[in-house]
């Protein structure tokens, strides 16, 4: 993975960057250490900056066992903008699933399913639809041995309107529920994923794929499982 700022760069006042950890499609999230010496994760915004921010806008107040904390929203110099977050020491859902192509073990999928689901719930009784959940936006915290949901970017206010005509499409293809489709955006998209995700928890791959996105969304809007 290609990062725009090594080790050593201090991008945004207070903050020294250790190393790059991922790079997605709205931005390249960092572990730092503040002046402190506390550890974050730093999220650089890339691509769609009034989507990303309005989405961490409405979780920046939340607090939740098995939700990632968000703590600031920031800007430098260069006009970049940034997310501060909870730094989770830990493999992701994703990195579980791989390890286990044949399927995760019962006690770790009952352990996976219910926190997640519990995070999840707490999101959708404050109003808001996560609208990307997928393997790679959950963690285990190995220091407190809590798993918790991150990647708020995409998430909004739960809404049974249509989509306005600015709004792009959402979330991972693998686990769009077929309502995406219709422009709705209502809590259901996530139960929808959380039932992909525990298949593929159980089997080692998810229930649809194919060789191209048309395919995927295709088998989502007419298999059935």
């Amino acid at each position: 993975m290609r990062f725009s700022y090594p080790s050593g760069s201090r991008p945004l006042e207070g903050y020294t960057i250790k190393r790059g950890i991922g790079v997605g499609g709205f931005g390249e999230v960092y572990f730092a250490l503040n002046d402190a010496g506390k550890e974050v994760a730093l999220k650089k915004i890339q691509r769609n900056l009034d989507i990303e921010l309005r989405g961490v806008r409405h979780c920046l107040n939340l607090k939740h066992v098995n939700l990632i904390s968000l703590w600031d929203i920031r800007s430098n110099e260069q006009g970049e903008s940034w997310v501060v977050m909870e730094y989770v020491p830990g493999p992701s859902l994703r990195d579980v699933v791989e390890a286990h192509p044949q399927g995760m073990p019962e006690s770790q999928i009952k352990r996976w399913f219910a926190s997640t689901s519990s995070g999840v719930a707490y999101l959708h009784e404050h109003g808001i639809v996560h609208r990307d959940l997928k393997p790679g936006n959950i963690f285990l915290d190995q220091d407190e041995q809590v798993i918790k949901i991150g990647d708020y970017g995409l998430s909004k206010f739960i809404s049974h309107s249509r989509r306005s005509r600015q709004t792009e499409s959402v979330g991972t293809f693998h686990y769009m529920a077929p309502e995406i489709g219709k422009g709705e955006y209502g809590k259901e998209i996530d139960i929808y994923a959380m039932g992909i995700m525990l298949f593929e928890m159980l089997t080692g791959d998810p229930p649809f794929d194919g060789e191209s996105t048309q395919e995927i969304i295709m088998k989502h809007l007419t298999m059935d499982v």
